[in-house]
């Protein structure tokens, strides 16, 4: 990106730009010369869907409790249409400089983005039916699935439900507050997490002699080299919810933070210590992982039409006793050069960037892990806690690969993980424990297991096919009401994980003469392994919240990334294949990049997803394939052809 250059005097700032330098000029000297750098983008990003989506849309009247549904379709509708700006500006005092970038991003709905919202406001979801449907007025045989629609489960539509119409609260069977299942309150929360205004950096950089050098604002601090999937790069977590992990620049997608910043060169030992505070200033959505939890484009198949932090499924806490977005977080990296190789070392301690759901009391008795802040009329809410992470990274060139080698090693003790890969929810029996702790009028009328197959509780057992059991019945559990399935409400287990990553870079000078590139070709391949050390089968981890797949002690990816510069780098085709060598799911990107002149660059892709088990069923329900559905399979159905123009200055 192009940087403009112009040099100011005191006398000469504009007005405009007095608010931003105001205290910082009156410590220059009148004869000291400012420089103002800047340089920025206008872009706009297109994506066309290249298949059909299992997703469910309800048909015909919404206005019930049970609806009927179809299939989403959409195979060559638009998903986005993204605008986009940024400005990155730096003034130069000599002694000190002011430095800030802004973006601001606004989408227009397209006719497929409206068909997921109005989903998203019915909150569809499939539920089980247990006894308490047999009778009148249903009369509907155990193991019936119903499309339930998940918005109309409020107090005043489930107290009419249970034949108390009109009733005036505390002599109403549910008290106050309950919400969707599905996300029904969630008005345009779907589409509006695309939009954005933003002041993404905001610092003050100077330098103490020729060996101290600090940087105080909100920024990033980068630690690690790695594309697609990460291991050092922990201090940041990352916005998921527009692009995946699929824009090329992780700059874009990480979520910078108000940090200091201070790096000491240490020549004598070729090295530098860097020591980073987070002194806690952010917001709660500043921090973590931001996935694409309430619907979307890339929420998990099959589930974008779900919101889930407005239904009550469970929120965000960013003030949980294990993790407080006002706790301060703090972390050293020692960097250097020993014969040739880089090599560092680093500590971090701060708030996961993986996010965990911790139950309702409710739902099992108890909370899974921690203190319960969720209210009386949510299953879990999701939290981020404090975690310790210590780091190893490696580079340098050898000679007999002609490659430059990688590694990053970066270990978390006692990590927290969620467990239950086959658990279910009574949703009758929960809405009647909760409104029992909430003090309704009936208290909790329905008194049975709330959580179906507990493994802390053998009465629970059970099984949602009704071939196998007509009563869904195998060891006393039966659901009162609907059984909805939750995987992962069982407890929360620790365990020492290690994350490792080995890389290899290398030129291809073959490809000038065989391919008739105009310099060599790049090659990069990575292997990333997670490895949860002191695996036991039994503790039941998930390897993803709300599908049934256990973990396995590794979960490995292999990922290759191809790019054939022509021209003179003006046009270079490119091509990504990354493959996960348990189950062999995989992903493609074909793409092609276009630079035409100073300004305009062009980039054409194509993000196609490869697994071999999805999930097909909506939210609720898992069928035989949720048992495999791992990482690369909840991207089912999501394949994109990507087109994104770039204006630069």
């Amino acid at each position: 990106m192009e940087s403009q250059k112009v040099r100011l005097r005191r006398s000469a700032v504009p007005a405009a730009l007095g608010f931003f330098l105001g205290s910082a000029m009156l410590v220059a000297s009148p004869a000291q010369a400012v420089t103002f750098d800047y340089s920025g983008y206008i872009r706009e990003h297109l994506s066309v869907n290249l298949q059909n989506s299992d997703e469910f849309k309800p048909t015909g009247d919404t206005s019930g409790v049970f609806l009927t549904g179809e299939k989403f379709g959409g195979q060559g509708d638009l998903s986005m249409w993204r605008h986009s700006g940024k400005l990155e500006a730096t003034a130069d005092f000599g002694l000190f400089r002011l430095s800030g970038i802004g973006r601001i991003a606004r989408e227009t709905r397209t006719k497929w983005n409206r068909d997921l919202q109005d989903a998203s406001k019915i909150g569809a979801a499939l539920a089980t039916t247990g006894a308490g449907f047999a009778g009148p007025p249903f009369f509907l045989p155990p193991g019936t699935q119903l499309f339930a629609n998940g918005s109309a489960f409020t107090s005043p539509t489930v107290n009419a439900l249970l034949g108390a119409p009109g009733c005036v609260q505390p002599f109403c069977p549910f008290a106050d507050g309950l919400v969707g299942f599905g996300g029904g309150t969630q008005d345009d929360l779907a589409l509006e997490q695309y939009d954005s205004t933003e002041l993404r950096e905001a610092f003050v950089s100077f330098d103490i002699g020729d060996r101290t050098h600090f940087k105080l604002g909100k920024q990033q601090v980068v630690w690690g080299e790695t594309d697609f999937f990460r291991a050092m790069d922990i201090i940041h977590g990352y916005d998921l919810r527009w692009r995946s992990f699929l824009e090329g620049e992780n700059e874009e997608l990480r979520k910078p933070l108000i940090m200091g910043n201070v790096i000491i060169d240490i020549p004598e030992l070729a090295g530098a210590l860097q020591l980073v505070f987070r002194p806690g200033w952010d917001n709660g959505e500043d921090m973590g992982e931001t996935g694409a939890i309430n619907g979307g484009r890339w929420a998990p198949s099959p589930w974008a039409g779900n919101g889930t932090t407005s239904s009550l499924l469970g929120a965000y806490n960013y003030h949980h006793n294990l993790g407080d977005e006002n706790d301060a977080n703090y972390g050293f990296r020692w960097s250097g050069t020993l014969k040739q190789i880089g090599y560092s070392f680093a500590y971090y301690r701060g708030l996961a960037n993986d996010g965990l759901v911790v139950r309702n009391p409710a739902v099992g008795g108890a909370t899974n892990l921690g203190q319960w802040e969720g209210g009386n009329f949510r299953l879990a809410e999701l939290i981020y806690p404090m975690t310790e992470t210590y780091g190893i990274t490696l580079n340098g060139y050898s000679g007999v690969l002609d490659s430059v080698l990688r590694a990053e090693v970066a270990l978390t003790p006692n990590k927290a993980y969620n467990t239950g890969t086959n658990t279910f929810v009574d949703l009758f029996a929960y809405l009647s424990a909760a409104n029992g702790a909430a003090g309704g009028g009936a208290g909790n009328f329905f008194p049975f297991p709330v959580l179906l197959n507990d493994p802390n509780n053998p009465l629970t057992g059970y099984t949602p096919d009704p071939t196998l059991n007509p009563f869904g019945i195998t060891t006393g559990g039966t659901p009162v009401g609907a059984a909805l399935s939750v995987p992962g409400l069982a407890g929360i287990v620790e365990k020492d994980t290690l994350k490792i990553m080995l890389g290899l870079d290398k030129q291809l000078g073959w490809t000038m003469n065989t391919l008739g590139t105009s310099r060599p070709s790049f090659w990069t391949v990575q292997l990333f392994d997670t490895w949860i050390m002191n695996y036991d089968k039994d503790d039941d981890i998930l390897e993803l919240f709300g599908f049934g797949a256990p973990a396995h002690a590794h979960k490995t990816i292999l990922t290759n990334a191809f790019s054939f510069p022509y021209k003179y780098d003006t046009v270079t085709p490119g091509f990504a294949l990354g493959v996960d060598l348990g189950t062999f799911d995989a992903f493609m990107i074909p793409s092609l990049d276009i630079a035409m002149g100073d300004h305009w660059r062009l980039r054409f892709e194509a993000d196609i997803f490869l697994p071999r088990k999805v999930e097909k069923t909506n939210l609720g329900v898992t069928g035989s394939d949720s048992n495999d559905t791992r990482l690369l399979g909840t991207l089912h159905d999501r394949d994109q052809f990507v087109a994104r123009i770039t204006y630069q200055f």
